[in-house]
């Protein structure tokens, strides 16, 4: 049998294409102002939204994670705007612990409803469609698409980051729908450039002790680099759509690259093949957090991130981010004993033997075949 080797973690996995190298350095940003990371137990993050003013219960639920993205929605019902109930939802979370990092969402392409920006907007600064006779570029066939070669627009997008980040309640930006943004199949050309514009000059009058986290690493995709270029702007990015045998090694390759460049990284993940029927007939919230925290679901999703966790990795584990009681969605990572547990340091980067990984930390052992 093959014995088994240490591995620099991602180091045997392609991380770029030819003509993909960055200028990712380590010594970007204020790593003062991250989130406090320790060994103790897994470090848990979590995007949230909920189109009311948040309960008790769930505001102390947000105040027990690390960071809390605030999705778009929050509040709009209650306080007559998205960025109020933005801003009221993280009053209430510092009020019960000042040392939650709270993120702002902004996207970078989807017009989303509920802003009070939106009074400001202008519907011809948005992207059109030549191959539709110039009718309006949509996503989903319903939301308009913004254009970042439009200098004004420009602007104003810049400035709903600002003012919010204003607030000492709001700790960063998160910027969504950055693989749309540097699509190459858009309407409008080379928007990738147009739209690297717009974030750069962001990060550029964004207050000195605030964050800019996005949703920017992607493996296996048409960009030469996956993405990971957005890192020289970027304090941090968040992944999703990892969970599929021809991303798995190549997003552990991307995790690892961008916290050894000193990055905060933000793991999505779900219930591994979790049977949705059955989920579905569940109508009690505590059974639901019971099913989903079953080893079958949690213990792949968990062990793949720990392969590659050091400081400044956060995992979320849940189904669905809307916190709406009558969903009965599973969101809050403490619920969770895999991810309350001790951890500990690790006795070095994970071994590699075969299809087999394993990584053994001061109070856990992990293997995980990335195959099976």
């Amino acid at each position: 049998a093959e014995s088994a080797v240490p591995v620099v973690a991602g180091s045997e996995f392609v991380t770029f294409k030819e003509g993909g190298e960055t200028n990712v350095t380590d010594d970007f940003g204020n790593k003062s102002i991250y989130p406090e990371w320790s060994w103790d137990n897994v470090r848990k993050w979590v995007a949230i939204r909920r189109d009311v003013q948040f309960d008790r219960d769930q505001i102390a639920a947000l105040a027990a994670q690390d960071i809390v993205m605030i999705e778009k929605t929050t509040g709009w019902k209650t306080y007559g705007s998205v960025e109020v109930g933005t801003l009221e939802t993280a009053k209430a979370i510092k009020r019960v612990n000042p040392h939650v990092t709270v993120l702002f969402y902004l996207n970078s392409m989807v017009h989303y409803g509920g802003y009070l920006a939106n009074e400001n907007f202008k519907n011809e600064w948005s992207m059109r469609n030549p191959r539709r006779g110039g009718d309006y570029y949509k996503w989903r066939g319903k939301y308009l698409s913004y254009d970042h070669t439009n200098l004004e627009f420009r602007e104003w997008w810049i400035q709903r980051a600002l003012d919010m980040v204003a607030h000492d309640e709001i700790d960063g930006v998160f910027i969504d729908g950055i693989v749309k943004a540097d699509a190459r199949y858009l309407p409008t050309k080379r928007h990738n450039v147009a739209y690297r514009a717009t974030a750069d000059e962001l990060r550029s009058r964004l207050p000195a002790r605030k964050l800019l986290i996005g949703n920017g690493l992607r493996a296996h995709t048409s960009s030469s680099d996956s993405y990971m270029s957005h890192l020289e702007y970027l304090d941090g990015s968040y992944l999703e759509g990892w969970a599929d045998q021809r991303r798995l090694a190549p997003t552990l390759a991307l995790m690892s690259a961008a916290l050894k460049k000193g990055r905060i990284i933000m793991l999505s993940a779900g219930p591994d093949g979790l049977d949705t029927a059955q989920y579905n007939r569940i109508r009690n919230l505590d059974t639901r957090y019971d099913f989903v925290g079953k080893p079958e679901y949690i213990n792949f999703q968990l062990a793949y991130f720990l392969l590659v966790n050091e400081p400044h990795a956060y995992f979320s584990y849940h189904v669905g981010v809307d916190a709406n009681p009558r969903r009965n969605n599973v969101w809050d990572n403490t619920r969770f004993e895999e991810l309350t547990r001790k951890l500990g340091k690790p006795m070095g980067d994970f071994l590699k033997e075969g299809d087999e990984y394993s990584r053994e930390f001061e109070y856990l052992k992990v293997r995980v075949n990335l195959q099976t």
